[in-house]
């Protein structure tokens, strides 16, 4: 990649997507997946934004600047969603915000979409499961 001077609002080129989670409690969660333009993914960045009663949504600062900029600077797949009933730009999850319980439901959501799509397994994904977050 060429030199590109990054500021606060800097878009590098990616294949963005509009994707959509299906927990198995039965909800649909909006989401966006971040792609590298060529070639595959080395990694896969799942994304967890802030606490919802505070303002937390996947458009949170950090969550977009990486989805905006990894995968062409790093070869990273950025994942990034909206828990159950948070809104943003991109919409709103079904469902209610659970304090942190049911939310265990959007987390796999997450991982299972990483596996079906075939996309290289995110580094804490072996934590995930070794600690059964979502169980």
């Amino acid at each position: 990649m060429s030199e590109i001077e990054i500021r606060s609002g800097t878009e590098l080129p990616a294949r963005r997507e509009e994707i959509e989670l299906h927990t198995d409690d039965g909800l649909t969660l909006v989401g966006e997946l971040a792609l590298p333009l060529s070639g595959a993914p080395v990694a896969t960045l799942v994304t967890l934004h802030p606490l919802p009663t505070h303002g937390g949504f996947m458009d949170s600062h950090i969550l977009r600047k990486a989805a905006a900029r990894l995968p062409a600077l790093a070869d990273l797949a950025v994942l990034r969603f909206n828990l159950r009933g948070v809104t943003s730009p991109r919409g709103t999850s079904e469902g209610d915000f659970d304090g942190g319980d049911a939310e265990r439901y959007d987390v796999k959501a997450a991982m299972d979409f990483v596996a079906e799509r075939g996309l290289p397994h995110p580094v804490a994904r072996g934590l995930v499961i070794r600690h059964r977050i979502w169980c």
